[in-house]
């Protein structure tokens, strides 16, 4: 594999020395990686987010069991 030297800005070497920790490959695969998904047009996986549920009690606002009053919430401007 031919080699080169590239002068990286430091937050894009910290960035990168990360993503080397977490996935476990040397710099060079990882920016090789990175540059070739860049020219196929691929966007870079975004990190996971945890997703937050929130949920509350509402209150029934309809007895679903009468027709006429599902009926008329329905068909209320």
């Amino acid at each position: 594999m031919p080699r080169t030297t590239v002068d990286l800005d430091a937050s894009v070497l910290k960035e990168l020395k990360r993503r080397r920790q977490e996935e476990g490959k040397s710099l060079g695969t990882l920016i090789s990686e990175i540059v070739a998904a860049a020219f196929r047009g691929e966007a870079p996986a975004p990190d996971a987010q945890p997703l937050s549920w929130q949920t509350q009690a509402m209150g029934a606002r309809i007895d679903l069991e009468d027709k006429d009053a599902l009926h008329d919430a329905l068909d209320a401007p």
